[in-house]
């Protein structure tokens, strides 16, 4: 009849063998992630100091950099308008000598030397009249006397000092000796 039934085994799967860990507390594991996270921060937050602290002092050498390289620059500009400076000093005096002067009026403008030199000599006081202050007179002015110089005051010899400056301006004082 029929054959017995037999058990048909099924293969199940091996277990691994467990075993019991204490449970911690929870508030030691949330410690534990909080001090990580923190030490996390930490880190991160020096990395940006220090990259920042690096970024200013390359800033800083690229402008002290700068400024060495325009600070050559400016004394290089001051050294050339000195130079230019002290050239136009020798010009200046080359042109304004007095030889160089009389040749030039000489040679473009038909000057000469004049044959008489004559002063209009002013008058002393305010009631002399006209025609006493036209006296000419040749060579040198004539030197007022202690008389004169008593009534025309500080007035009078700030006009002989003016008159005085205004022919060395004119002539110049290698002029002024080699006219007497």
């Amino acid at each position: 009849m029929g054959a017995a039934a037999h058990k048909v085994a099924r293969a199940t799967p091996a277990r691994p063998p467990l075993r019991l860990v204490p449970g911690g507390n929870r508030h030691a594991r949330t410690h534990a992630a909080n001090a990580a996270s923190i030490a996390f921060r930490v880190a991160v937050i020096s990395l940006i100091v220090l990259t920042a602290a690096g970024v200013a002092r390359v800033s800083l050498a690229a402008r002290a950099a700068e400024a060495t390289i325009d600070a050559w620059e400016l004394r290089a500009e001051v050294k050339a308008e000195r130079l230019m400076s002290r050239s136009l000093e020798a010009d200046r005096s080359a042109l304004a000598a007095p030889s160089r002067i009389e040749a030039v009026a000489c040679q473009s403008l038909n000057m000469t030397r004049p044959a008489q030199v004559a002063y209009l000599q002013l008058p002393s006081s305010c009631d002399t009249s006209v025609e006493a202050a036209m006296t000419v007179a040749e060579g040198t002015a004539a030197p007022a006397t202690a008389e004169q110089k008593g009534e025309r005051g500080l007035l009078g010899t700030l006009m002989d000092l003016a008159a005085g400056e205004a022919q060395v301006l004119l002539v110049g004082d290698v002029g002024l000796g080699s006219l007497q």
